[in-house]
């Protein structure tokens, strides 16, 4: 019995020190980023845009505007498929081949590299379509942003669709309502917040996504505009701002201080990764407090 107690008492003691362990990792390199960011960090450098820094750099407020683009497009265009998907397998499809191979294939689509998708959307978005999203755009990045966090935001889905009682489901069917009646005014209402908590995670997903946008979005240090102007290239002769344009990212602008450092200091890229990971912890703060109010609800 003593050894029992003393094997428990180890284990919770190394279950504590692994906790502990993870959060001062976690707290050093939020710390060494803070530190090395902090000559950068001002207003002129967060809300002005590069191109009118004096020089290359010098100013995020164009790649702090295009990540929320990316994010907030990404999101619009992945969010209906995710989520009628998450309907369609839960409340429509019967188990069968299909089906468990359509799972399979959005298991694969779930652990494909980010890499790989952005060379599809350099190839496929950027190159052959380029007619339709301009090449280089907001429109291609995010496509392609949109195509990596749908199995994230489609998993959630299905997760809350999952918590819906059964029997909730059943008496609206014994009152007479249809299928989609008892989707539309029970089961989507009731998953309502797990479905808005894997949205908001997409969102967060995409900001912080690199690779794809690199390949995809391409980079300006102008701030997006919106409206539609002539465009020789274009499948209708005109291109629509800031969809098919050039948008920049925070991704970007960190691996630019690292690949020019002689143009581009170090603090900068550190401020740049900086306000990237404090975007990225607001959302998912959210998805905290979005998933504590459905707890109390």
């Amino acid at each position: 019995m003593r050894t029992r107690f003393i094997k428990g008492n180890m284990f919770i003691g190394i279950s504590y020190l692994c906790a502990i362990s993870t959060v001062l990792i976690l707290f050093f390199i939020l710390g060494t980023i803070a530190v090395k960011a902090m000559p950068s960090l001002s207003l002129y450098f967060l809300l002005t845009p590069e191109s009118m820094a004096p020089s290359f750099g010098g100013a995020i407020g164009n790649a702090i505007a295009g990540t929320i683009l990316l994010s907030i497009f990404s999101t619009i265009l992945a969010a209906p498929v995710a989520v009628g998907t998450a309907v369609y397998l839960k409340r429509y499809a019967t188990d069968g081949f299909i089906v468990r191979g359509f799972r399979f294939f959005i298991d694969v689509l779930s652990g494909t590299p980010s890499i790989v998708l952005g060379i599809f959307g350099l190839l496929v978005l950027v190159y052959y379509m380029r007619t339709v999203t301009g090449g280089f755009s907001l429109l291609s990045g995010s496509i392609a942003l949109a195509i990596l966090i749908l199995p994230a935001i489609e998993r959630a889905a299905e997760e809350a669709i999952d918590t819906v009682p059964r029997d909730m489901e059943e008496g609206s069917y014994a009152l007479g309502a249809t299928k989609w009646d008892t989707i539309k005014r029970i089961t989507i209402p009731y998953a309502l917040s797990g479905i808005i908590t894997g949205i908001v995670l997409g969102v967060g997903r995409a900001a912080e996504e690199s690779a794809v946008v690199i390949l995809t979005a391409g980079y300006t240090q102008f701030f997006p505009e919106f409206g539609v102007g002539a465009g020789e290239k274009m499948i209708f002769g005109i291109k629509i701002y800031p969809f098919q344009d050039l948008v920049a990212a925070l991704p970007i602008t960190v691996y630019h201080s690292f690949e020019f450092p002689h143009l581009v200091s170090v603090s900068e890229g550190f401020a740049a990764a900086f306000v990237l990971i404090i975007i990225v912890m607001i959302i998912n703060a959210t998805t905290r407090l979005i998933l504590w109010k459905r707890r109390i609800g």
